[in-house]
């Protein structure tokens, strides 16, 4: 599966984030000094799919670009990880554009298996 480039600021979240998670993940990844695992968008409004962690550590480190799988919310099954909160694809945008998130850990989508080589942080400066 074919990867983009793309700036971070142009992804949009869909549920909050750990900043404990985010203060480590961007420490592992400035040490590493590489991009192991691309952020999986939805091509409807950018919106991050899985990924949060990795959005905001791209955030911190400065990053001006990102590796994103892109795919349809037509091909991809979610679920609500949480009892008592519905997700579907209907209610995910209309947060999005109601600027309203899930809490954090909220949302599962179901994705493909995909293949990358990871890409030094240089390469996305």
């Amino acid at each position: 599966m074919n990867f983009y480039l793309i700036n971070p600021i142009k992804l949009n979240p869909i549920e909050a984030h750990s900043k404990e998670r985010v203060d480590w993940l961007s420490e592992k990844i400035s040490l590493e000094a590489y991009w192991s695992k691309p952020i999986a968008i939805a091509k409807e409004h950018n919106l991050v799919m899985d990924g949060h962690h990795r959005l905001e550590s791209a955030l911190k480190l400065g990053l001006k670009r990102v590796p994103c799988f892109i795919f349809s919310y037509k091909e991809i099954n979610i679920y609500s990880l949480r009892d008592g909160v519905e997700v579907s694809h209907e209610i995910i945008v209309k947060n999005f554009l109601d600027s309203k998130i899930f809490p954090y850990k909220t949302v599962k989508h179901e994705l493909p298996n995909t293949n990358f080589k990871p890409i030094s942080l240089k390469k996305l400066n």
